[in-house]
């Protein structure tokens, strides 16, 4: 099988040029795509730690996610790696492309005390969940807040009911004459 370096799709033996990028094609692709914009790796790479014996305390779909997840454990005084990991890939006969996502990893002695810490912070956030009563009180108060704005003045709305009427007339002396 032959890959796009640049968008990853898979492509059958003997096409040499992706479809979508016109790039050429290369036999096996690297580990991890480098589709981080310069400051986002600049940062990552700033935040680096090494760890000797990881183990995934978390996954998430979502780099804000795993991010907020990171600050936590790391404001805890837990060592925390962010990975870029492949969470599901298809072919090229599905036309779906990999899906990638975010784990993090912990020492292994700081294991249970990081599971603890997101555990504890996924029954906040849940306590914290508005019920349907609750979300449009809260949406009334904020319209009520917004200043209305006023109509603007268009003649065109004005001029509507003119014009609809000079239609009908129109539409009935053509019925009139046509007879």
């Amino acid at each position: 099988m032959a890959w796009c370096p640049k968008c990853r799709k898979e492509y059958p033996e003997g096409v040499t040029e992706c479809a979508d990028c016109n790039e050429p094609l290369v036999e096996t692709l690297p580990d991890e795509p480098d589709t981080a914009p310069q400051g986002e790796a600049e940062a990552d790479a700033e935040d680096a730690v090494q760890i000797e014996n990881p183990i995934a305390v978390y996954a998430a779909e979502q780099r804000m996610d795993a991010e907020m997840i990171r600050d936590v454990l790391k404001d805890s005084g837990i060592a925390v790696e962010m990975r870029r990991v492949l969470m599901e890939q298809s072919g090229a006969v599905s036309g779906k492309r990999a899906r990638y996502g975010f784990q993090l990893m912990v020492e292994a002695e700081e294991t249970a005390h990081a599971r603890q810490i997101i555990d504890e912070l996924k029954q906040a956030l849940e306590a914290e969940q508005l019920d349907e009563d609750e979300l449009a009180r809260l949406a009334e108060e904020q319209a009520m807040e917004t200043p209305e704005q006023p109509m603007e003045d268009n003649t065109a709305f004005k001029m509507l009911p003119i014009v609809v009427a000079v239609v009908v007339v129109a539409l009935a002396l053509l019925y009139f004459v046509a007879r």
